[in-house]
């Protein structure tokens, strides 16, 4: 007897779509099939024809929690992205406290356990201190980020950014756990450079296009070199999340091809919009790094549909309206939401013939799950994996819209977005958290999970 059948459904996996149905047990697929009257169940759910994929895998969330959660919090965030159909987030470090040592990722820790109503994995900076990296691994951190778009004024009391030397010896330990550092590519030292020129010049405060033209394609370009030199020294793999550039895509390629191990994701921000978008959005769509020209947004779009970028990672970054509007385009603080509209524009581009549906899995789910070692656990349909599923409707047509977004900051660019195909139903470790847009679960079944085990 399974806890959960669900019958006539479309399983999708990166590789192959099969008509079938799908019967979990404990939070795991237990047995697929094509006959459901091979199966009993306390519970059957009849598809109806529409698609089953694999639960998303955002590897880049900022739910806020602890410490800033007028903006989200874990509760908030985490509704949102079982409304987007995503099933496990990995939160970044930047929270009050800050998640650079074992006490204060066990707070964060017991945050999640409460709050999350998804599987949850838990980022540490990059530490400048060696010998917190064993304790840090041991006591369940998903990755380690080393965010080099942060000022000296604004990193945490008593840390600092690595130096090289350091980075290198950091790198080599974490390799030796083949763990993934998360790197955010830009080169601060430029990035005040260009800001302070623009502003001695005058340029308008209320011109965002003023955003991309202080942090241009070359210090992405700049902080990437950096990256592949530490990987090169240290072996440790690396991940480049929101590429920006048609220009750091091309040098990603070619370091992939020496060798280095490097992987990308990109959010759907950078290649939904550009440049030209500043004018009507304004502070709206400033992110760091910066949406740039269309000619970026273009081959970054290409890529990911045909493989060469790995991953979709939302940077979903949540502010209060007062932060993100009425500023200037140097202290607009930099972010927007995501998490819960990243696969519906995914899926929208398959309806448009844009890109396949086993394509959308691949780097929505299977992707992101094996570069951050939680594949064969998560990122596909298969018997033995975790019972993380989304169903999705391709036929159904809605417009985005504010009023409809589980996070604390409603404000969405896509607001208006005609879509079609949507999320119906999300199930967490074999529990149906969201149904036809509402959340119908509770918080708690959801794990933590890292490279090393489920928690």
């Amino acid at each position: 007897m399974y806890d959960l059948l669900i019958k006539n459904a479309l399983l999708v996996n990166a590789s192959d779509t099969q008509k079938g149905c799908i019967a979990i047990k404990d939070g795991k697929i237990m047995a697929i099939g094509g006959d459901a009257s091979d199966f009993s169940a306390i519970r059957e759910l009849d598809a109806q024809g529409k698609h089953m994929l694999p639960g998303c895998v955002d590897v880049h969330v900022h739910f806020r929690d602890p410490g800033l959660t007028y903006k989200e919090d874990f509760s908030t965030g985490s509704m949102a992205a079982a409304a987007g159909g995503v099933t496990t987030v990995f939160d970044m470090p930047n929270v009050q406290p800050p998640t650079l040592n074992v006490e204060n990722f066990l707070i964060k820790k017991q945050i999640a356990e409460e709050k999350s109503y998804v599987n949850y994995g838990i980022y540490s900076y990059l530490v400048n201190n060696l010998d917190q990296i064993d304790a840090l691994i041991e006591a369940g951190v998903c990755g380690f980020k080393w965010d080099l778009s942060t000022f000296d004024w604004e990193l945490p009391e008593g840390y600092y950014l690595p130096d090289n030397h350091e980075a290198a010896d950091i790198f080599r330990k974490i390799a030796t756990y083949d763990y993934v550092v998360s790197i955010h590519a830009e080169d601060m030292e430029l990035v005040k450079n260009f800001t302070s020129k623009l502003r001695s010049e005058g340029r308008d405060e209320r011109d965002f296009l003023a955003h991309v033209e202080a942090r241009p394609d070359i210090v992405e370009l700049s902080a990437l070199y950096r990256a592949f030199v530490l990987s090169e020294l240290s072996g440790c793999r690396i991940h480049i999340t929101h590429l920006t550039s048609k220009r750091g895509l091309a040098l990603i390629k070619e370091h992939q091809r020496r060798g280095i191990r490097v992987t990308s994701d990109v959010g759907p921000a950078w290649f939904t919009f550009n440049a030209g978008d500043y004018e009507k959005f304004g502070g709206g769509i400033r992110v760091i790094p910066a949406i740039r020209y269309k000619e970026d947004s273009d081959a970054l779009w290409r890529s990911l549909a045909d493989g060469g970028i790995e991953a979709v990672a939302t940077d979903h970054a949540p502010h209060s309206n007062e932060e993100k509007f009425n500023r200037t385009w140097w202290d607009t603080l930099p972010g927007t939401i995501g998490v819960q509209t990243s696969l519906p524009i995914l899926l929208d581009r398959v309806n448009k013939g844009e890109m396949t549906l086993e394509r959308v899995v691949a780097c929505m789910a299977e992707a992101p799950a094996r570069i951050f070692g939680l594949y064969p656990r998560k990122g596909g349909i298969r018997v033995g994996m975790d019972a993380d599923l989304v169903l999705v409707d391709m036929d159904k047509e809605w417009v985005v819209t504010h009023g409809e977004m589980y996070s604390k900051t409603k404000y969405t660019p896509y607001d208006g977005m005609w879509l079609r195909g949507k999320p119906v139903m999300t199930i967490v470790m074999g529990d149906i958290i969201m149904e036809n847009g509402n959340i119908v679960g509770k918080p708690g079944a959801a794990r933590m999970v890292n490279p090393k085990k489920e928690w």
